[in-house]
């Protein structure tokens, strides 16, 4: 995974969107307040792209984090995390049997995203160092996550430009931030093997100075009338920045 650390503006935008997070933080830490801003920390996200799994709940070193269910589609932004090597474990909501256990290091003033994603025998974390900056005047950041497990390879592309914004996204990779005009845009995903259109989103607004994250999530062959049928989920980082 590529390291690069948060711009400071974007490191104090996460610390303030953080603080419903900060019980859990504090409640291993001293009384004295003084030494919180001294503790090292990193900002984790959490994306739910597995139509299949029921929601979650997220233990981290044996500690409940979500007090709302984790359910598919659904999005958590980023809180404070210590850093080190910190175990997850994904329960069934209600139920107290283990799914998954994974043990992730963090570093500090880093940036890092889960996303589940379908698995051959249940679901399978996805996870990223996130490599965040302020954009320029006029722009956004973007980046595309293909979700959809019968979806082939896929390029993205902003209606009215000649040339693909992202090519050949294979399952469950992840692209780099990139750098876009802001406005209303319409966005064309297709198969990258030929010139089948999947999805089409049209009137997207992408805010000046924002991060988004688009999401390639469901099934192409989903059931008549499902909720799990091929979307794309645009996703808001830092969605009070």
């Amino acid at each position: 995974m590529k390291k690069s650390r948060i711009s400071n503006r974007l490191s104090r935008g996460a610390m303030m969107l953080s603080l419903a997070f900060l019980p859990f933080l504090t409640s291993c830490l001293d009384d004295d307040d003084s030494k919180l801003e001294s503790v090292p920390v990193a900002y984790v996200s959490f994306y739910h792209g597995s139509p299949s799994t029921s929601g979650l709940s997220i233990e981290v070193d044996n500690r409940l984090y979500n007090t709302n269910s984790f359910r598919y589609s659904t999005y958590f932004d980023y809180g404070n995390f210590y850093t080190g090597e910190r175990t997850f474990t994904f329960k069934s909501v209600n139920a107290a049997n283990t799914l998954l256990d994974t043990t992730v290091t963090f570093e500090p003033d880093m940036a890092y995203s889960f996303f589940i994603s379908e698995g051959d025998e249940g679901f399978v974390p996805v996870i990223v160092e996130d490599e965040l900056k302020t954009p320029a005047e006029g722009k956004a950041l973007v980046r595309l996550v293909h979700l959809s497990p019968d979806a082939p390879a896929v390029n993205l592309q902003i209606e009215g430009e000649e040339n693909e914004l992202f090519a050949d996204q294979e399952y469950r990779k992840v692209t780099d931030f990139k750098e876009i005009e802001a406005g209303r845009l319409g966005l064309v995903l297709s198969s990258a093997t030929g010139s089948e259109d999947l999805v089409t989103a049209e009137n997207v607004h992408i805010n000046e100075g924002r991060i988004y994250t688009l999401v390639l999530r469901g099934y192409v062959d989903a059931a008549s009338g499902s909720s799990d049928r091929l979307s794309l989920q645009v996703v808001r980082n830092y969605p009070n920045y």
